[in-house]
């Protein structure tokens, strides 16, 4: 079987130009012999979610453009569809498109991490070979863990680039990613298919791959370029080829391109050429200039060195020349006015003579911390709102050792962060170490769930530090919603983060009381050997009892009689033949009510 993966970055909404595309896309894959296409989620119908006013409309056309590029496919291809917009956790379905005819192949998936696996895997027949489809992480977990005999899985994926999960960077990211150990345990080939380009404020890096059973890389495409990767799904031939092995990955790279393409895609995508932004004598600005320089080209650059660099003036000057992007000097400084208020107002004047888009260079320590105050913004975009100030350096770092770019790479005055503790006395993170001590506490909290206790545990000052940024986040949450979008760039956002503004609390246990609170509703336990007079556990297990309700749920437990989701029953109790020949799966052990 020869397999296309039809990596490429479109438009949403823009369906006919879509549509020309994608037919475009089936052409060169014939040529190459190619049995089957495979487009990525994002091609068609994109992966933002609309106005639920908005959405019947939407879909119509989405049919529309189905049925248009049927009769146009060169070959067959299997095309990814939204199946319920504006759902708490959105879901796809796949559609077969083969000589004029759509057929659904049968499965809703949810792409959220925190959706339970489905154990309603489609399977399908294809080219002389059976395969499955999975649409995100939780349904590789199922074809991991359950038993089925499938020749090829095609993943689909819909995970954008996140640095805190290495599987979204797909193939750049192998040798960290979750995969050729996920082919070697299925048994069968691993073919994954990932989107490309910024998408809203979500931003895919492509990389789509091949893997044999094995978990050996056959075949790979680039990433943060288009690309049409074509492979042969033909194990003796792999076995003697010899094996390929990607590039070692390189995070702070990986992340530059990754902005890069989402400011990009996020400008041009709207019809926008043209940035603004200020410099304003901060690292982060520097490297947002940089970034939007090798985004937009320097020619639809529009900088203004801001009378809030101070002394950082004239380097912020040769850092524009350097990179030839148009630089114009803020105007003196009335007395009584704040000089960051007034440079927004230079540059919201600046980007409408220029007609361009404003970029902001608050990064994700500062937003969590409302480090950069109650000032005026005119800003439309934080390309580095989701990125810790500690990978903001390190992304200087690695662009000064390709060109020396920057002058110095360090915190500027205005960078550096100071907190009271609890006690009274000053925190002040002058140097890069203080700055990742600060960012591992708020990842912890924002991408991890880590309650304070728990990062309190994991601390030597005794948890001072976490419980003054905490509280320092949460104080910043009524100015963080007056923002921008942000470029997702972790699993979890401030705004994914954000804490209800009518609840006035600061946590402050520092220390667990997890078990105490559960105790003081739960019974407690009759023996010190934690067991009741028949041996069974007397203390409540809130974990185990949830996991097994979970794992009942998954089995069809919790289905009607009479309905199972596979007809097979995977890992659960077969419970027989109804009097309508349909297999019961399991019988609910509860009642109606």
């Amino acid at each position: 079987m020869r397999i296309a993966l039809a990596q490429i970055n479109t438009v949403p909404g823009a369906f006919d130009q879509v549509v020309e595309r994608m037919v475009a896309q089936t052409r060169r894959a014939a040529e190459q012999g190619a049995d089957l296409v495979v487009f990525p989620l994002a091609a068609l119908a994109g992966v933002e979610d609309l106005p639920y006013p908005d959405i019947p409309a939407y879909l119509h056309d989405v049919a529309d453009a189905l049925v248009s590029m049927a009769d146009r496919f060169a070959c067959p291809a299997i095309v990814p569809v939204p199946a319920d917009m504006g759902m708490p956790s959105r879901s796809f379905d796949a559609i077969m498109i083969d000589n004029g005819d759509l057929r659904f192949l049968g499965f809703s998936t949810r792409t959220d991490a925190g959706a339970r696996p489905r154990v309603d895997i489609p399977e399908f027949d294809l080219c002389g070979m059976r395969a499955a489809l999975a649409l995100s992480q939780d349904d590789l977990d199922t074809l991991c863990d359950y038993d089925y005999d499938v020749d090829v899985v095609l993943y689909i994926s819909g995970y954008p680039f996140a640095l805190d999960d290495p599987a979204s960077a797909m193939g750049a990211d192998l040798g960290n990613a979750r995969f050729e150990s996920d082919a070697q345990s299925i048994g069968a080939w691993l073919v994954g298919c990932a989107p490309v380009g910024g998408y809203g404020d979500q931003v895919f890096t492509g990389s789509s791959f091949v893997l044999a059973p094995s978990g050996n890389l056959v075949a790979l495409a680039p990433a943060f370029e288009e690309a049409l990767l074509v492979a042969d799904l033909d194990t003796e031939a792999t076995d003697d080829a010899e094996p390929l092995f990607p590039e070692m990955f390189d995070v702070p790279f990986h992340l530059w391109q990754t902005v890069s393409l989402g400011i990009h895609d996020y400008v041009t995508k709207q019809g926008q050429t043209d940035v603004a932004l200020c410099l304003d004598g901060s690292m982060a600005s520097s490297v947002l200039a940089a970034l939007a320089s090798d985004a937009v080209g320097p020619l639809h650059v529009h900088a203004l060195v801001g009378a809030s660099a101070g002394a950082s003036a004239p380097a912020c000057r040769e850092l524009a020349k350097r990179l030839h992007i148009d630089q114009r000097d803020a105007a003196g400084q009335p007395r009584g006015f704040d000089a960051r208020d007034l440079d927004e107002l230079e540059l919201a004047a600046l980007a409408r003579e220029q007609d361009a888009l404003v970029l902001a260079p608050y990064d994700k320590t500062g937003l969590a911390l409302g480090a950069y105050g109650r000032h005026v913004s005119c800003a439309e975009l934080c390309p580095l709102g989701d990125v810790y100030r500690s990978d903001v350096l390190d992304m200087a770092h690695v662009r000064n050792t390709i060109s020396p770019l920057f002058r110095r790479v360090g915190l500027s005055e205005s960078e550096v962060l100071s907190l009271t503790l609890a006690d009274g006395s000053q925190f002040t993170a002058t140097s890069e170490a203080d700055v990742v001590r600060v960012d591992e506490i708020l990842s912890g909290y924002v991408e991890y769930d880590r309650p304070l206790a728990e990062l309190v545990a994991a601390s030597d000052d005794g948890g001072a530090l976490a419980e003054a940024l905490l509280k320092a986040e949460r104080l910043a949450e009524p100015w963080r919603r007056t923002l921008p979008p942000v470029l997702a760039m972790t699993t979890h956002t401030l705004d994914d983060a954000r804490f209800p503004l009518g609840v006035s609390w600061h946590d402050t246990h520092l220390d667990d009381v997890t078990d105490a609170a559960l105790g003081s509703m739960l019974p407690a336990p009759k023996r010190e050997d934690n067991a009741d007079d028949a041996g069974h556990p007397s203390k409540f297990d809130l974990d185990g009892t949830l996991a097994m309700l979970r794992d009942l749920a998954e089995q069809g437990g919790l289905l009607p009689p009479g309905f199972t989701p596979t007809g097979k029953a995977p890992g659960g109790f077969d419970g027989g033949m109804g009097s309508d020949g349909k297999p019961l799966g399991w019988l609910s052990p509860f009642s109606e009510n």
